[in-house]
């Protein structure tokens, strides 16, 4: 196995996640716009995210010092989120028909008021505790209806705002509905979905993966869903871990399992439930620069960020009093590291050319500022700036 070391990382981050730009600035009339242009990515392509309580994003700022600080954060240092329950069906439909939009409908505002672009989490999920009672109490065809029904109000609800859904969580440890319907796995609901809302990214979403637990047990599983005609449209690997965290090597051979499918694979729940700082710290950035390098993720996030908010509060990044814990600064000392700014010169044709991160850049020239966004398919755009 060749060894992934930090040179390695860097370099595959380099090749991997970075572009040569060229962006070509005109004024009003369609002239050049030459001399010194300031640059800096304002938000990154590739998404870092955490996990949103709705208790603390959708509280008053303005009275809640917490609340307030907690959205600062959002604001600052993600730039995409999840919901943590809002959006599950035991919080939108605690009885049956009684269906409760508001606070579901209110965290997607508020995300998007603080630039947080959010995928969903999760339209099911099938482990017993987690099932409601009036759920349990119903017969297979009120099931397979009320399954039905339920997304299709969700999808529905959040058409063309959310567009990547978690669909049935964590099925390869559990999946009451499939065993109260008498199913082989779960592809019948990868069916449904496609029929209420085929625009979307269905998928599917568990643990034990990279921790070198289950990973075998979910590529048969995302196999045999893919066989069965399900329309799979990316891989969710939660990535809660103990205080041990596997080496670069495993981490990066169990990305490879998971990439075989050409398939995004997104890291849907991190944390580190671990009372050693330390390690705690540079176990946070080793996952952190494995996922960034490695051409299969296409997203990172976290399950919470704040210990007064956080289902495992030794796992935190910020303390209860808001200081940030070594885990905190190796996170954020890796959004420094992968940074793009700096001054270069627009030719007399008004081209300036630089190397950064995919993403969205803020340029201000001597005729005004624009924002425009390259990627890895657009590594060439004109602005217009000035009057």
């Amino acid at each position: 196995m060749t060894e992934i070391s930090e040179t390695l990382l860097d370099q595959r981050i380099e090749t991997l996640r970075k572009g040569d730009f060229e962006v070509r600035f005109t004024d009003a009339k369609g002239q050049p716009v030459t001399g010194p242009v300031g640059y800096r990515l304002v938000r990154h392509a590739f998404p870092f995210g955490t996990a949103v309580a709705a208790r603390w994003l959708l509280a008053d700022a303005k009275t809640d010092p917490d609340a307030a600080r907690y959205q600062e954060v959002l604001r600052t240092h993600f730039n995409s989120a999840v919901a943590e329950n809002a959006h599950k069906w035991y919080s939108m439909e605690k009885a049956r028909g009684l269906v409760r939009d508001d606070e579901a409908a209110a965290v997607w505002k508020a995300c998007g008021e603080l630039g947080l672009a959010m995928r969903g989490h999760c339209v099911f999920w099938g482990i017993d505790q987690y099932v409601l009672p009036w759920v349990k109490a119903l017969e297979p065809a009120e099931l397979e209806a009320a399954m039905r029904l339920r997304a299709t109000h969700l999808l529905s609800l959040f058409r063309g705002r959310i567009t990547e859904w978690d669909l049935n969580n964590e099925m390869i440890h559990a999946d009451y509905f499939a065993r109260t319907l008498g199913l082989p796995n779960g592809a019948a609901y990868f069916k449904w979905v496609s029929e209420i809302a085929p625009e979307n990214r269905y998928y599917v979403n568990d643990y034990g993966i990279l921790q070198a637990q289950e990973v075998d047990r979910y590529v048969a599983h995302i196999r045999g869903l893919i066989a069965a005609g399900a329309a799979v449209g990316g891989i969710g690997d939660q990535a809660h871990f103990g205080p041990d965290v596997p080496s670069n090597e495993t981490m990066w051979t169990i990305l490879d399992k998971l990439g075989q499918f050409g398939l995004p694979v997104k890291i849907t729940e991190f944390d580190i439930n671990t009372t050693d700082e330390a390690r705690q710290a540079v176990d946070t950035r080793r996952v952190l620069r494995v996922c960034f390098a490695h051409p299969a993720v296409e997203g990172f996030l976290h399950w919470g960020f704040w210990q007064g908010s956080h289902w495992i509060p030794n796992a935190a990044m910020w303390r209860k009093d808001w200081t940030l814990k070594p885990n905190g600064e190796a996170y954020l000392q890796c959004l420094r590291e992968w940074d793009t700014h700096g001054t270069a010169e627009a030719g007399p044709d008004g081209m300036l050319r630089f190397r950064g991160f995919y993403g969205d850049y803020r340029f201000d020239t001597g005729k005004g500022a624009v924002q425009v966004t390259v990627s890895r398919a657009r590594t060439r755009a004109t602005a217009s700036v000035g009057w």
